[in-house]
């Protein structure tokens, strides 16, 4: 079964090229390697890059450039230009050198496997272990960014783990248990930030099992032990979150760090500060009106028990969680406008309302997102055969009676879901992905497996006929993986509509993450080897990338609409070619994230040369959304729109492009 998953992540990474995050994600693991510090790109903990690189590290890419320009020498180094300035001296063989770094990511997702087949086989048995199993190895989901450089499905599986194996502590409490526990603690944190739930998860899971297992006589004993052992799990996380990054920055006073999140921040002295100077706009807007807190307080020159970028990872993790507050861009304005009582007014304001990334569901894309988006996604995105056994695993739940440590053991595999879902929906306004709560798939696996002991203990003819439903719901689950193969991102169930339903239920990771570059040159070449194309693209690759590798891509920015883009180089010495002047009949290339009308950052169509390497253009929301008046004629991993414009399409759209 693992072996089939890893086939099927293997050679499904071979078909797609490097999305969004992950562009960014390798060039900042290299440094890691290469230069000993974390300064680049802490907004997540490095285990994952740190795996991912290695093997690229090792094959000798050009980097000794890159450390002269601005966005690794600056106070807060740009991990986005890092990236672009990669890309642009690795040219030669930059997809080449990701797929040395994707072929190690479902490593994760193989021990996410195990874990989920060890736990389940435990509490149902080891045909529970396998039903388990299948789920996790056929799930498109998990397909879909296993093989990906990003961390959602190395943080699921390190968290399951952990997890996992503090219930097995809790089943039978010992000093080692324990220490291998908080040991694979650390590991967890190491990939991602969101596991830091798991520090209030864990003692609600002892006092669950406190209550459904009691002994009058050793109460005060198992509060004692688990206080011992509950300080040695944080005592030994801490030091392995210390060592995975090589102890940088531990022990630096509290009071000395810059941080911005609503979580460490207070508001400064007077309401205006003057920040230390930082080419982050991100920074650049809060830091006038926060402080870190500790700053003046008794911790101010307490030592930091965590690494330096960990910390400030996690603020600039907050930040992205929390939002940012419309006040503070209201008051920098002033600010720069030279009006400090303004300012001091406007960072003041009750008003509490954030601006955040602009989200998208079923057709609407708007600034603020809907408590229901995640289950939505999951209703969407998890094929009908997994939903019907996951349902039927809740009816089992209900039927079968259980003794306390029983109950103790389902609590444990429902609290993080719970947790994480409830967070997600309610505590942040991130409704970006599925990616987002890819933490509980396992745990949510792994108690589908009770289904087969419930079946077992039904009388002959509902055992044939509950073990055929078995097997039918892992058929369809199966059927639908392979139907999607190999673009698991753009999984879609057929009771949603599946990937090419008009509208699109979800765009961005859920559909098109800028994965199929490639698969659009590999369509030109095919179909208009010497017509030019018009290109919009969701991603993060410059399409002057194929001409560097020399095999030139024809292609032109289509026109926008008025207004709705601005450029973002400034040097009048570079002379950019833009968007086109006029939308005229031909072919057209447009990711499905732009056709529903997400703003973004996007290259120009001048020849390849260093300084117009990067992205030029920021476009607005619904720069590209007039394609929406036209029907594909194709799509390329169902991510990337292509369209046929005849002259009627193109007098249609007028009124839009030249009201």
């Amino acid at each position: 079964m693992l072996g089939l998953h890893l086939a099927l992540a293997e050679r499904s990474l071979l078909t797609e090229n490097p999305t969004v995050d992950e562009v960014v994600h390798m060039p900042a693991g290299l440094t890691y390697w290469d230069r000993h510090t974390f300064r680049l790109y802490p907004h997540n903990p490095p285990l994952v890059k740190l795996v991912a690189s290695l093997p690229v590290w090792l094959a000798g890419p050009v980097l000794e450039p890159l450390y002269q320009r601005k966005s690794w020498s600056d106070r807060n180094p740009s991990q986005t230009s890092f990236s672009q300035d990669f890309a642009f001296v690795n040219a030669d063989r930059y997809f080449e050198l990701f797929t040395l770094g994707r072929m190690v990511m479902p490593l994760f997702s193989i021990v996410g496997g195990v874990v989920v087949f060890a736990w389940s086989s435990r509490l149902y048995g080891a045909f529970g272990g396998l039903l388990s199993l299948a789920l996790w190895a056929t799930c498109p989901n998990i397909l879909a960014h296993g093989r990906l450089i990003t961390s959602d499905v190395g943080s699921a599986a390190l968290g399951a783990a952990a997890t996992y194996l503090f219930w097995r502590y809790l089943t039978r409490p010992s000093w080692a248990r324990a220490a291998l526990a908080g040991f694979a603690l650390g590991v967890a944190q190491l990939s991602k930030f969101s596991l830091l739930l798991l520090y209030a998860v864990w003692p609600f899971l002892w006092l669950v099992r406190l209550a459904l297992t009691p002994d009058a006589g050793r109460i005060l004993r198992r509060i004692g032990q688990a206080a011992g052992h509950g300080a040695l799990v944080v005592a030994l996380s801490i030091l392995v979150i210390d060592a995975g990054y090589l102890f940088e920055g531990v022990g630096k006073p509290l009071g000395s760090f810059e941080f911005a999140s609503k979580s460490l921040t207070s508001p400064p002295p007077g309401g205006v500060r003057t920040p230390p100077a930082t080419m982050n706009p991100l920074f650049d807007t809060i830091w006038p009106f926060a402080r870190n807190r500790f700053r003046g307080t008794i911790l101010e020159n307490f030592p930091a028990p965590l690494p330096e970028h960990y910390l400030l990872g996690f603020d600039e993790q907050k930040i992205e969680a929390d939002g940012i507050p419309l006040r503070f861009v209201r008051a920098r304005e002033a600010l720069r406008s030279g009006d400090v009582d303004l300012a001091r007014r406007e960072a003041a304001s009750p008003d509490r309302s954030v601006s955040g990334y602009p989200v998208y569901l079923n057709g609407v894309l708007r600034d603020s997102g809907w408590w229901y988006y995640y289950l939505a996604t999951l209703a969407y995105k998890v094929p009908e055969g997994t939903w019907t056994l996951v349902l039927a695993s809740l009816l089992a739940l209900a039927a079968v009676r259980r003794p306390g440590a029983a109950w103790a053991d389902e609590v444990a595999l429902w609290t993080v879901p719970s947790a994480v879902l409830f967070a997600m929906s309610f505590l942040t306004d991130i409704n970006l992905g599925l990616r987002y709560v890819l933490a509980i798939f396992p745990y949510v696996y792994v108690q589908t497996g009770k289904l087969v002991p419930w079946v077992e203990s039904f009388g002959r003819r509902g055992r044939l006929a509950g073990r055929a439903a078995l097997v039918g719901c892992l058929g369809l689950t199966a059927l639908s993986t392979l139907s999607i193969h190999p673009h698991y991102l753009a999984y879609f169930n057929q009771a949603s509509g599946g990937p090419d339903r008009t509208p699109a239920r979800l765009i961005d990771s859920n559909l098109d993450w800028g994965q199929d570059l490639v698969g659009l040159r590999e369509w030109c070449r095919t179909n208009i080897p010497n017509e030019p194309i018009g290109f919009a693209y969701f991603g993060q690759i410059n399409p002057g990338i194929f001409a560097a590798r020399g095999d030139r891509l024809n292609w032109f920015l289509p026109p926008v609409k008025p207004g709705a883009i601005t450029g973002t180089y400034t040097n009048p010495e570079t002379r950019l070619i833009g968007p086109a002047k006029s939308l005229v009949p031909g072919y057209y290339a447009v990711s499905a994230t732009l056709v529903y009308g997400l703003h973004w950052r996007l290259y120009d169509p001048t020849p390849a040369f260093y300084e117009a390497w990067p992205p030029a253009w920021s476009s607005r929301n619904e720069a590209f959304g007039y394609f929406r008046l036209f029907e594909p004629i194709d799509r390329i991993g169902h991510s990337i729109y292509i369209y046929k414009l005849s002259p009627e399409d193109v007098a249609r759209a007028a009124p839009l492009l030249n009201p």
